[in-house]
């Protein structure tokens, strides 16, 4: 399989296209005027409290109060010993400044969602200073032996540190160093962060998540890669220096990216067309079935259908090729969709208990690339599939559109006259 990365610098937006065999898998936008404040740590002010339903209001120096629920909070230094336990009015006060995190960033009109269990983030690791001692390894590092050899190096590595570390899927065949590396930067990262909220006296930014392309290059560049193409020579210096920075003792190809026309690389890419198609309510399938796919509010839904021209032979032959293929196509879809929160999917109807079994191992297979976690619920009585996948911000969708002014954003135009 041949891995590229294709990254188109715009006047107004940067696109990033994760190719696998010429087959755009993940797509990530990046436009100055929706900047996303996920991962970015600010010291707040609590503006309210509300314990009937255990949530807080948090001033971080925004236009909009970011959104506290009593689950996301940790009891400050000045509160009691039980108020770990108890009503989030214990826990913290109206007018105290305290540390928060960006989970989600502004969804419709509700605010940021903000945690107070802060992270940090890196390539192979994630670590929680505010947790107790406690290494977690990544699910899908599934074999034993490396999970042991991960759990190892990493207790090792960390020293006398008592917080609490994620051991990513990308740590799976790293070294010492590696890990080495990255827990000591990131170390660091928390004691000038540590510095900064200690001195902090009102709302303010404390610290800045790294921008899309360099979250995209740490959370998915690898030694597999086949190129690196962009079509800004600016943004390609900068790419390359963060790549560097990645992994400094291993032997990097001086060349680590490559220049192609603007143009020309729109067109190889063909990142307009894919861009259609994940705004498009209709996706074809190459068996010439389709996916008719409905975002709403509160959820999204995904209806399977057969076509008119299915090559896959007669009967239950062909729906069962039909809801296979769409099975591979919604994970990709979801990816590049940026589609959160609950997602139903009607396929077509099967009897055999095999089929259907394949079906849900194509989902999952297909979703198992998504970096954001994700959970599927087999089957129903009533042959839906429901996938519950964590929302961080606003869908493609509606980053890239807005509500059309004469039907009022429900799709349809009345053609009722008089």
């Amino acid at each position: 399989m041949t891995r590229q990365l294709a990254i188109s610098v715009r006047r107004d937006h940067t696109l990033i296209g994760l190719f696998e065999d010429q087959k755009l898998v993940d797509l990530f936008l990046d436009r100055p005027d929706q900047e996303s404040a996920v991962g970015n740590i600010y010291v707040g002010r609590v503006v309210r409290v509300l314990n009937n339903i255990q949530a807080a209001f948090i001033d971080i120096g925004l236009p909009k109060d970011g959104f506290l629920a009593g689950d996301d909070a940790l009891p400050t230094p000045h509160a009691p010993a039980k108020a770990r336990h108890g009503a989030l009015g214990d826990m913290i006060k109206t007018g105290q400044i305290i540390p928060v995190q960006v989970e989600k960033d502004e969804i419709s009109d509700k605010g940021k969602k903000l945690t107070m269990d802060l992270s940090i983030p890196g390539r192979y690791l994630v670590y929680f200073p505010y947790q107790k001692h406690k290494i977690n390894i990544s699910k899908r590092v599934e074999d034993r032996k490396e999970r042991k050899r991960l759990r190892d190096l990493l207790t090792e590595v960390k020293g006398s540190d008592q917080g609490a570390w994620i051991v990513r899927t990308v740590a799976e065949g790293a070294t010492k160093k590696d890990l080495q590396y990255d827990a000591r930067n990131l170390l660091s990262v928390w004691k000038e962060t540590a510095a900064r909220i200690e001195k902090a006296a009102e709302p303010i930014l404390i610290h800045r998540e790294l921008t899309p392309i360099e979250q995209v290059l740490r959370d998915h560049y690898s030694d597999d890669f086949d190129r690196i193409l962009i079509d800004n020579l600016r943004a390609k210096q900068h790419i390359d220096r963060f790549i560097r920075s990645l992994q400094p003792k291993r032997l990097i190809p001086r060349r680590v990216t490559e220049y192609m026309e603007p143009d020309e690389l729109l067109t190889t890419f063909g990142f307009k067309k894919e861009l259609e198609r994940a705004l498009s309510r209709k996706v074809w399938l190459d068996c010439g079935g389709y996916l008719i796919i409905e975002e709403t509010e509160t959820l999204t839904a995904i209806d399977v259908n057969t076509g008119k021209n299915v090559k896959g032979g007669s009967g239950m032959e062909a729906i069962t090729r039909t809801n296979l293929e769409a099975a591979e196509e919604i994970g990709r879809q979801i990816r590049l969709r940026g589609i959160g929160g609950i997602i139903v999917v009607d396929f077509i109807d099967m009897k055999s208990s095999k089929d259907i079994q394949k079906v849900v191992s194509n989902l999952h297979r297909s979703l198992s690339k998504d970096k954001t976690a994700f959970d599927i619920t087999p089957f129903s009585e009533i042959g839906l599939v429901q996938i519950t996948r964590k929302r961080t911000g606003e869908s493609l969708i509606t980053l890239l559109s807005e509500d059309c002014p004469h039907c009022n954003g429900n799709g349809r135009i009345l053609t009722l006259r008089g």
